[in-house]
């Protein structure tokens, strides 16, 4: 059994400036990303997973995915905000209805998508607070190239379990 999820890796000068950000608080130490399918677990090969996200994202064309400053989920996760654009949509989309065929249902429990680049998760009411005032200049528009989906796989190493990229799979193909 593989315990994986979809995502969108970033630039490496941006994934610098996030894990900049993110080692002052309390963040997870998986690689800056953009989640477009949450953690899951897949019974068969890594080579069939990877067959599906080929077959689900056929057509796909590289598109700019741009960030529109920070946002939080209430006073727990402080994130930098995504925009939704249609071609991220249909990614999303079809990523999903390529696992729903697979037997794999709503992981996202029926919430909306909502794109976005973790900065510190797991927060208290002292900690959130004190993040977003650090945070109070920082406004982190960019624009960059999405031109793959990462498939994230849980890696075990004794007691230590770590998310990381086991493939980039490239759209337009």
């Amino acid at each position: 059994m593989i315990e994986c999820f979809f995502g969108i890796t970033l630039p490496d000068d941006f994934t610098e400036e996030v894990e900049t950000i993110r080692r002052r608080f309390a963040a997870p130490r998986t690689a800056p990303h953009i989640t477009l399918i949450p953690p899951f677990r897949w019974n068969r090969s890594e080579i069939e997973l990877e067959r599906l996200v080929t077959s689900s994202i056929q057509g796909c064309l590289p598109f700019a995915v741009r960030t529109k400053g920070l946002g939080r989920f209430g006073q727990a996760v402080i994130f930098i905000d995504v925009v939704l654009s249609s071609e991220l949509t249909e990614l999303y989309e079809r990523l999903k209805e390529g696992l729903r065929q697979e037997g794999i249902g709503d992981l996202a429990k029926g919430r909306p998508y909502h794109p976005h680049i973790t900065l510190a998760t797991r927060l208290s009411p002292g900690e959130f607070n004190r993040y977003m005032e650090e945070l109070a200049d920082y406004s982190p528009i960019r624009e960059f190239l999405c031109q793959e989906v990462a498939l994230f796989r849980m890696h075990t190493e004794g007691r230590f379990r770590r998310w990381q990229v086991a493939r980039q799979l490239p759209l337009g193909s």
